[in-house]
């Protein structure tokens, strides 16, 4: 029989809560001038929302003269992270900053970099097309150039950067006087971005995290007083900061916690009791270094890069380079990923070539590679990219601008198009995977149709020092011994 006084009782039901967060702000456990360590408690999941604290202060005395870049503003201030597991190294990456910065900041809607990240990251780089042209030798109608105005740095005039300065958050000697910067721990840790981390699985382990940072200030802060101008854009300030510039301060961890209902955790607990275990996998970021000989103008030049990844189950690979450091390197710094005018490229997996048509020498088909990679476009304007013969000599941004094929990274995608990690990538057999590169460099290019000579590209010729980020697939494995323990093998296949 129906219980009516149950099906006419109005009043709402209690229900358990589905999750607690308990924030914690951690102070590090062992620090140095660059290298924090941190403990995390083992005792619920670790969110991909948690934030590194830290702050980068003027090392030198003056408090105006010089700021974060706008480009990617803190993140570059991050070398590398390392989480451990007793003595298992589940994740470490290298140059994470400038894995970040192509993996999440610039593959985040426009409006979200600048509403959102820019406050965690104190970027600020606006962009502007020129309405009219000005007295400088690149100040031409229709340019796309930085906004001096709305940008965090104002550069001053295009050619030789005289009257730049700080338009916001100028780093301070006081530490009190500065922001703090946070940046989400998914934002570094590729392992936090699908799933939230099972820490209560180690408690008989210690969880260390690691946080190393870039010693050199050269490569992510600007100082607006190194602005001496030479024709030869080699031999030319580009308004970097000096190595020793910048110290980091106020370092802590702000985590949350995710506290699942005891039905979560045990039903976790009791896969780790079954054959085979729990298994946590995720992609896991390989870090390659590479070089690329200097060559002469003109000529073309083709290596041959072999990426030893045999044997393991790959799911990317993208390629950061950079030329030697010019005037031109005033917006992104040590940040940049340069473009060639003229380059092309092939990648040999398992001894068959990946682009059955040939070489890749099209600038708009290598950035629908990187689409496939992120899975959305790359957002950043055109000539930060696309930087080939024709963008040069239209003037679209010419490099005094320090726009021009500042951010071109090349990236092949190979997973099979299953929405798993395991299983998604490709296997690579005992061969390691060549790519092909060619490049026919020029030497710095100028119009002289304009009075005065107005430059269209800058030096290509120099060294490559070359960086591949290659994600594969890295597992985590706990098994519940007889003795009442956890087993954990951390392993990349």
């Amino acid at each position: 029989m129906t219980d009516i006084n149950r099906l006419t009782n109005y009043a709402p039901e209690s229900q358990d809560n589905y999750f607690d967060i308990r924030t914690e702000r951690l102070d590090p456990i062992v620090s140095s001038a660059y290298r924090y360590q941190f403990r995390l408690d083992p005792a619920a999941f670790l969110d991909k929302n948690s934030m590194l604290l830290f702050k980068v202060n003027s090392a030198d005395g003056n408090n105006v003269s010089k700021r974060l870049n706008c480009f990617n503003g803190a993140l570059g201030a991050v070398k590398n992270i390392e989480l451990q597991i007793g003595d298992n190294t589940v994740q470490r990456i290298e140059d994470v900053n400038k894995w970040a910065t192509l993996n999440k900041l610039f593959a985040l809607p426009v409006a979200v970099q600048e509403k959102v990240m820019s406050h965690y990251l104190k970027s600020q780089l606006k962009y502007d097309v020129a309405k009219a042209g000005g007295d400088k030798r690149s100040d031409l109608t229709g340019v796309i150039q930085p906004d001096n105005a709305r940008s965090g740095l104002d550069w001053g005039d295009s050619d030789t950067n005289a009257n730049a300065a700080v338009n916001s958050l100028p780093m301070h000697t006081s530490a009190a006087s500065n922001q703090l910067v946070g940046i989400p721990l998914g934002v570094l840790c590729p392992m936090l971005a699908k799933d939230d981390f099972p820490l209560f699985l180690f408690q008989e382990y210690k969880v260390h995290l690691t946080i190393n940072f870039e010693h050199d200030a050269a490569q992510y802060v600007n100082d607006v007083r190194n602005v001496t101008y030479s024709a030869d854009p080699d031999t030319t300030d580009n308004m970097q900061a000096a190595q020793a510039a910048a110290t980091i301060s106020d370092v802590h961890l702000l985590v949350d916690y995710l506290i699942f209902p005891v039905r979560v955790i045990d039903g976790i607990k009791a896969q780790t009791q079954k054959k085979g275990g729990y298994t946590f996998n995720f992609i896991n970021v390989e870090t390659i270094d590479k070089t690329i000989a200097q060559t002469t103008a003109n000529k073309s030049q083709q290596v041959d890069l072999r990426l030893n990844v045999v044997n393991q189950e790959v799911h990317y690979i993208q390629m950061v380079k950079q030329l030697p450091s010019s005037q031109y390197d005033k917006v992104c710094l040590g940040q940049r990923s340069d473009s060639v005018s003229i380059e092309e490229y092939q990648f040999n997996v398992n001894g068959v070539d990946v682009y059955t048509e040939g070489f890749i020498i099209s600038p708009l088909e290598s950035y629908n590679n990187t689409n496939y990679v992120l899975g959305r476009d790359l957002a950043v304007p055109k000539p930060l990219c696309v930087a080939d013969t024709n963008t040069q000599a239209s003037l679209l941004s010419p490099p005094d601008f320090g726009l021009l094929g500042k951010y071109k990274p090349i990236c092949l995608d190979l997973r099979n198009g299953e929405p798993i990690i395991r299983g998604g990538g490709r296997v690579i057999g005992e061969y390691p995977i060549r790519h092909i590169y060619n490049r026919k460099p020029h030497a710095g290019a100028s119009t002289s149709v304009l009075t005065p000579a107005c430059p269209m590209g800058q030096p290509e010729t120099g060294n490559l020092d070359v960086q591949y980020f290659v994600g594969v697939t890295r597992l985590v494995n706990v098994l519940a011994m007889q003795s009442g323990g956890n087993s954990v093998v951390v392993s990349d296949l």
